[in-house]
């Protein structure tokens, strides 16, 4: 009986991921307001029924995506811990970050949920925790690389330089790329 309860679970997990997956997915390509819940369930290949089953509606498919976001991170955030020097932290975090930032697809979806958080309040919970996540795991490196400054407002300026650049360069060539890394690198170690 615990054998099926747990397939189920499992199949009951898959079927929302994919259904997540397919929304993102309609949100890059359409925009969050022109996508309709009806657009989401025929790219995931289901009833709106079976979607309503899963999300109640829109609203739940985003702060979805921002758990979702927030496993994505956490490789990102452990490029800030271990025994290397803290500068070497820093820089692995800044290539880690950027790489993500600068993806068509993260671009996009950062711009569009950036811009439904300005007028949904819930929406912008689920990602103001996530930007929360990322500026605790920066501070520990911030206070050793530029002591005597408030390290919070320096982590939240390094994000908002590494999203800002990323977002810019998304849709540009290699080498346009390279140098908006290179010079974040360059601005944000000391």
């Amino acid at each position: 009986m615990q054998e099926k309860a747990g397939k189920r679970s499992a199949t009951t997990m898959a079927r929302r991921k994919h259904i997540v997956e397919s929304a993102a997915l309609c949100f890059i390509e359409q925009g969050f307001h022109q996508t309709s819940v009806r657009d989401i369930a025929k790219q995931a290949n289901i009833s709106l029924g079976g979607l309503y089953n899963h999300f109640e509606n829109k609203t739940a498919l985003i702060a979805e995506i921002a758990a979702l976001e927030a496993e994505d991170l956490s490789g990102v955030v452990k490029t800030l811990t271990g025994n290397a020097p803290p500068q070497k932290r820093m820089q692995r975090f800044i290539n880690a970050y950027f790489k993500a930032a600068s993806g068509k697809a993260n671009a996009i979806m950062t711009a569009e949920i950036m811009a439904e958080s300005m007028r949904n309040p819930d929406i912008a919970k689920g990602y103001a925790v996530n930007r929360q996540a990322l500026v605790d795991a920066l501070l520990p490196v911030v206070e050793i690389l530029h002591p005597g400054t408030p390290p919070e407002p320096r982590a939240q300026l390094i994000l908002d330089m590494i999203e800002g650049a990323g977002i810019r360069v998304a849709f540009e060539d290699t080498k346009t790329r390279k140098a908006a890394r290179t010079a974040l690198l360059d601005w944000i170690l000391p």
